[in-house]
């Protein structure tokens, strides 16, 4: 049975430094375990964003949440009238729940172990980051 491990946490961070370092952005990277537990967490240099360590954190666990990217999350709900439930959720969950892009599930051997969230460029770059980050993790 897969499970979160330090060394698994380890290893998508350092993917998704590698992959920020190859996209020229600096980010705030964070892993969490299928609780939504905090497992692992990263700064890289100066990043310009002040809430950057708290918003990876949210998109690591929504994407828990909801087995699915933060990006899809945002996507589903953004047609409802006045954004209503993702408005809901941010106010229910302070710190818990982001829905923009930047959030990963993490699945191994087809169970879902974690999540990786992003944070520190625009959410294109974050979404990318984030998902080409632990591609190969997902096919282990």
């Amino acid at each position: 049975m897969a499970k979160m491990t330090l060394e698994l946490a380890e290893e998508c961070i350092r993917k998704a430094k590698e992959k920020a370092v190859e996209m020229k952005v600096a980010m705030f990277i964070a892993v969490v375990d299928e609780m939504g537990k905090l497992v692992a967490f990263a700064r890289m240099g100066e990043t310009g964003i002040g809430f950057g360590e708290k918003i990876s954190m949210a998109k690591a666990k929504t994407a828990v949440a909801y087995k699915r990217t933060t990006k899809e999350t945002m996507d589903r709900y953004a047609n409802y009238p006045g954004n209503y439930f993702i408005t809901a959720m941010a106010g229910l969950h302070p710190d818990e729940f982001w829905a923009g892009p930047g959030g990963v599930p993490i699945i191994v051997g087809g169970q879902l172990v974690g999540g990786l969230g992003v944070s520190g460029s625009t959410p294109d770059n974050d979404h990318k980051c984030a998902t080409e980050a632990i591609a190969n993790i997902q096919e282990k």
